[in-house]
């Protein structure tokens, strides 16, 4: 088990003109994404008039179908963004990689990183997203489980999750199926990998 992180620009995606063009602070969890839509829940921060123009130019951006704000306070907004458009968002969703939430963005430029298995597979998402037109940096990979963040038993649950593709989308494994090769119960299941994963982002956000 490996973990990278990547430094992408996505032409095609709203974050990139918006994010160049405003003085906003970005994170995002993605989630949902198909060849025909997906979603993002969007944290924004800045100055209010600064915010309310962004806003403006993400419902019109060709990669968006919708934007819904859920909280507005002063120097912030959260709001859903309704993607129909984003290649890259499909490799990621398609890999054979965990990703870390939340994603930052930062002058057009968004932080990926990914657990996955071993360096080629790295190497084929790096491909796919240039052909999508994306630039990609690769800022860091580095091995996941040398660092002690994981139990054995957590690591080999990742591993084995990953390899069955239960954290591709759509699943190529459920919850039950994945419980049943691992030979534990699905409550079992569902308490390792929440604890797996709060271990991960705990990490993640003190580095």
């Amino acid at each position: 088990m490996i973990e990278a992180l990547l430094n992408i620009r996505i032409p095609e995606l709203w974050v990139t003109p918006v994010t160049e063009k405003f003085d906003v602070d970005v994170s995002c969890q993605i989630g949902g994404y198909s060849t025909k839509a997906g979603w993002g829940s969007v944290t924004m921060k800045g100055d209010d008039e600064i915010l309310d123009l962004a806003i403006e130019e993400i419902r019109d951006h060709p990669s968006v179908g919708g934007v819904t704000v859920k909280t507005r306070q002063p120097g912030s907004a959260t709001f859903i963004v309704d993607v129909v458009k984003c290649r890259a968002c499909e490799v990621l969703m398609k890999a054979k990689a965990f990703m870390v939430f939340p994603v930052s963005i930062h002058k057009g430029r968004m932080k990926w990183l990914l657990i996955t298995d071993n360096n080629p597979t790295v190497g084929k998402i790096v491909g796919d997203l240039e052909k999508c037109g994306c630039d990609v940096r690769i800022e860091k990979v580095t091995p996941f489980g040398g660092r002690g963040i994981l139990t054995e038993r957590q690591e080999e649950l990742v591993r084995v999750a990953l390899a069955s593709g239960f954290f591709d989308f759509p699943r190529k494994m459920g919850t039950v199926e994945l419980a049943r090769k691992l030979g534990i119960s699905v409550s079992t299941l569902s308490e390792v990998l929440r604890a797996t994963q709060r271990r991960i982002f705990s990490e993640y956000l003190q580095s």
